[in-house]
């Protein structure tokens, strides 16, 4: 890095408007690489579930970084003038995410070139012209008055007291110290019927508090849901023995498969480096179902569904699966140096490699 303190004021001021430009050049550039790392599927042999599992597990962007760069990516695919005024610096990426919802192939070109070189207000306002919104109905609701938080308005006789407005933020679920958590949220009146009654009902129980009632609440429906979808259960029960084959995974299968892969994508790639996503998972055949595999715990792991279509993209090919799908292939077909990458780095869910992953 250059020495600043020994640069002239124009020193100063050229480096900056030259960085600048290298910044909004290199944005755009990695606009584009994003764009062909979905378009290839190339964050799957990454074993990522996601373009946003990628760039924020192996680019380590910041959660909200990721999002507006992917948004910004998708709709520079759609509309490749977007990257030009991006490495121009003529629009930023907070432009883009605001447009992005609004641009058409008929009026991309004008929207565009409305918003260079405009502030965020200045997009605001402009969104608000092509696609307004209606007006806030007046309405009535009953909220609580905070202690001592009242507003006075006017003075003497006839003062009026008017409580602070209620703003209305979306459910949170925030750390607030090691193992603790805080939930916020917002229910429907039965809801809370509901949870009212539950505590006196309980009362001389596990008592009234509704950290407590949730908590449990949270158990019972964890318990049923992962019998429904993962047959784990406190008591199984005996398996029956049939002759016919069929898709239906063992129960005592399931379970294992489960416990072993930890409620995880099992998918690693040709690094070591295992999908992190936990959501969306499916049994899958190693040795593939359609080609004669057998429903044992050992040649069945955890996919995630984008990791499950990617491996059958890798086993039949983009074209037949489309086929089968009923759509085009949204990925081009893996190239075989793909295919041995994959393969190279495939691990086995009973070593101990891919518990440490």
């Amino acid at each position: 890095m250059a020495c600043l303190e020994n640069m002239s004021d124009d020193g100063v001021l050229e480096g900056v408007e030259m960085l600048a430009r290298r910044s909004n050049e290199i944005t755009a550039e990695l606009l584009a690489y994003l764009i062909e790392v979905e378009e290839r599927g190339l964050h799957l042999r990454e074993a990522c579930s996601s373009l946003f599992a990628f760039c924020v597990e192996r680019l380590h962007m910041p959660e909200a970084a990721a999002g507006k760069r992917i948004t910004a990516a998708r709709t520079a695919r759609r509309f490749p003038r977007v990257l030009e005024m991006l490495a121009g610096g003529e629009i930023h990426l907070t432009t883009v995410n605001l447009l992005a919802a609004h641009l058409t192939e008929e009026n991309h070109g004008e929207l565009l070139a409305r918003a260079r070189h405009r502030s965020k207000r200045e997009i605001d306002r402009l969104v608000a012209e092509i696609a307004p919104r209606p007006d806030v109905a007046s309405r009535i609701v009953a909220l609580p008055q905070p202690v001592g938080q009242a507003e006075a308005v006017g003075a003497g006789v006839g003062l009026e007291v008017r409580a602070p407005e209620r703003v209305v933020r979306p459910a949170v679920v925030a750390p607030l110290s090691p193992r603790r958590y805080e939930i916020r949220v917002t229910v429907d009146e039965a809801t809370h019927d509901k949870l009212r009654q539950l505590q006196d009902l309980l009362a001389h129980g596990v008592g009234r508090d509704p950290a407590v009632i949730i908590a449990q609440a949270i158990d019972v429906l964890h318990e049923r849901t992962l019998a429904r979808k993962a047959a784990v259960t406190k008591r199984p029960r005996r398996a029956k023995s049939t002759t016919k084959r069929t898709r239906h995974i063992p129960a005592a299968v399931k379970r294992t498969v489960w416990t072993r892969d930890g409620a995880r994508c099992a998918f690693v790639d040709g690094k070591g480096r295992r999908c992190s996503a936990t959501g969306g998972l499916q049994f899958h055949h190693i040795k593939n179902w359609a080609r004669g595999a057998e429903h044992a715990a050992d040649e069945i792991e955890l996919r995630c569904h984008a990791h499950n279509q990617y491996q059958a993209v890798l086993d039949y090919g983009a074209e037949l699966m489309a086929r089968r799908r009923g759509g085009s292939a949204s990925a081009r077909e893996p190239s075989s140096v793909e295919r041995r990458d994959v393969t190279r780095g495939y691990v086995r869910p009973s070593q101990p490699s891919r518990r440490a992953a």
